[in-house]
């Protein structure tokens, strides 16, 4: 009952997390693993279902507010869907300690980079080019999928050090939550297992964190937002590795 508490709990600090800064969902498969008592597989597949309600939800909630832009979410997409269903399908045949190290440092790093980069600096959305949104699709698509991190957590380091707009990215990465959600899960359910009932209960939970966490990045100036951006992806970052040391 006490495992069950702390879950619905630790959901909902999540879904304010992701609608917030976009950093959350990495905290649920572990938690899911070490408090819920699922293995590790089973864990990233359960979380990685829940995300497509936070990412509904924060679709919604961002979209409204005019902070997602179509144009990066479509030339994403095409580089998220094949590559989400490729991490899925190798989640169960290969090693993710050290691709989860590198990831950890990437983020942690772009973390503190963060701090040093003034609203001044942010690029203008037209400067991505459809072949360089692509690429990081399929960067985003496969390392999500293969760690059970929803999309976010790659997105948002991805595009705060290529400097995109903070508030854009983090809109950007509510929306690609869903085919990350999607295709994964239907990777996971061919070579694997769901447990949809939990999954879907986690996400209900952490969509109503979402809301709460978008009105936070809507209201605080953008440079705090920064700060807490800066601050969410170290704190991953540390995260990452402290979970890939306990389960390597």
């Amino acid at each position: 009952m006490l495992a069950t508490i702390m879950l619905l709990v630790l959901a909902l600090i999540v879904g304010v997390l992701v609608g917030c800064v976009g950093i959350g969902g990495v905290l649920l498969p572990p938690a899911l693993a070490y408090v819920g008592g699922l293995d590790l597989h089973l864990a990233m597949a359960t979380s990685m279902w829940s995300f497509l309600f936070t990412g509904l939800v924060g679709t919604m909630a961002y979209s409204r507010r005019n902070s997602v832009d179509w144009r990066m979410v479509l030339w994403l997409g095409v580089g998220i869907v094949p590559a989400a269903m490729l991490g899925a399908l190798s989640n169960a045949a290969l090693p993710t300690g050290v691709l989860t190290v590198l990831l950890a440092t990437l983020i942690s790093a772009t973390g503190i980079n963060a701090f040093a980069k003034a609203p001044s600096a942010e690029r203008a959305v037209h400067a991505f080019s459809r072949l360089l949104l692509l690429q990081i699709g399929v960067v985003v698509g496969f390392g999500s999928a293969l760690t059970g991190t929803g999309g976010p957590v790659l997105l948002v380091p991805i595009l705060v050090f290529l400097r995109a707009p903070t508030l854009l990215a983090i809109g950007v990465s509510q929306v690609v939550q869903i085919p990350v959600a999607m295709f994964s899960t239907f990777g996971y359910v061919l070579f694997g297992q769901v447990d949809f009932y939990l999954g879907t209960t986690l996400g209900l939970i952490a969509a109503a964190g979402v809301m709460i966490g978008t009105s936070i990045a809507h209201a605080v100036p953008i440079l705090t937002l920064r700060r807490i951006v800066a601050v969410s992806l170290i704190g991953a970052g540390i995260l990452i590795t402290v979970r890939a040391f306990a389960t390597g």
